[in-house]
């Protein structure tokens, strides 16, 4: 994950609260129904004027990636990112034409049941960033890590990845949006599609050289204990709300925290119920990774974990706003 061209500053809660990128991503907080299409929502909006996920976005990067939404607002359609374009000058969001041809792609190639491998696909395409080194982030250099230990599996992640790049020749979209967008564009639409929030994803991304594998070993591990990845996910610029709210992507898939293909807070409750150790439960050594067990025990953590627990329209907002900023790490230009 690369985001940081240097490291940001801190921003508020208060700030960020009325700051209107923040407020755009939290409107993302809306579930989606079984169509993938966002349901209305009166609670998110509001919560969003009063609680804002911690983060570290530098001002520079906010102000950019307003003015790329203000732009796209207040322009026709396809103006700004119409065809022959070779990248879209991002951040901005693509043009209504655009998105028509990205969604009709993803919706052929995504069904629920591939909806966690294509979520995995871009956290494993940002895990590589350094702010210190100042490379890795999502790239598309995924393509070129297929075999590390780490990434098995996310072979079927690439090929719709290739899917989708094929379908959208010929369309709106090509020449507009990159292999790296798609991997940032496909994580959002599997979140969407599975009951989850609305996140409205910038596009614009470079890809990184052929044959340009980031750097290795940056990953966490699925054994790393609470101190291990609170320092992998603060090497890449994330503070503890967010390595804990990014962790609930673990909703979806086989590791035993509610339906396999239903984006919701379970993960949360779940931990909190730890029915890894109970001798009852059947599939107790089924559930979670290790490095999803130590997050309980861990009084940084521990208050986050409550909280969206509790409250899922809070964990759909504060998601969103994570997964912008993840999908922005390593970008030049956008911090």
């Amino acid at each position: 994950m690369s985001v940081l061209a240097r490291r940001p500053s801190c921003q508020g809660r208060a700030a960020r609260a009325s700051h209107p990128v923040f407020a755009w991503a939290a409107r993302a907080g809306a579930p989606a129904g079984p169509s993938g299409q966002p349901q209305a929502s009166s609670s998110a909006p509001a919560a969003a004027s009063t609680r804002a996920p911690a983060g570290q976005l530098s001002r520079r990067y906010l102000f950019a990636l307003a003015g790329g939404v203000a732009l796209l607002g207040g322009l026709p359609g396809g103006s700004l990112l119409g065809p022959g374009r070779a990248l879209a000058a991002g951040p901005v969001l693509p043009s209504p034409e655009v998105k028509a041809a990205i969604d009709k792609a993803m919706a052929k190639a995504i069904q629920k049941g591939k909806c966690p491998t294509a979520l995995r696909l871009v956290f494993h395409d940002a895990g590589t960033f350094s702010a210190a080194a100042r490379d890795g982030g999502v790239n598309a250099s995924i393509q070129y890590e297929l075999d590390r230990p780490e990434n098995f599996g996310l072979k079927r992640g690439w090929r719709l990845i290739e899917q989708m790049r094929d379908d959208l020749k010929g369309t709106p979209a090509e020449g507009v949006v990159s292999e790296a967008d798609l991997i940032a564009l496909a994580g959002a639409f599997a979140v969407r599609l599975c009951g989850g929030p609305d996140i409205a994803v910038p596009i614009g991304r470079p890809v990184a050289a052929a044959g340009g594998a980031d750097p290795a070993g940056r990953m966490p591990s699925e054994k790393a204990g609470a101190e291990e990845l609170k320092a992998n996910f603060a090497a890449k610029g994330f503070t503890v709300q967010e390595l804990v709210v990014l962790s609930g992507a673990h909703t979806l898939g086989s590791k035993g925290f509610g339906d396999a293909t239903t984006f919701d807070n379970e993960y949360f409750r779940a931990l909190l119920r730890k029915p890894w150790l109970d001798p009852k439960e059947p599939m107790r050594e089924m559930i979670g990774l290790p490095s999803d067990h130590v997050l309980p025990e861990d009084p940084d953590c521990l208050p986050y974990i409550k909280t969206y627990a509790e409250d899922q329209a809070a964990f759909f907002r504060d998601f969103s706003v994570a997964y912008v900023k993840m999908c922005s790490l390593g970008v030049p230009g956008w911090a």
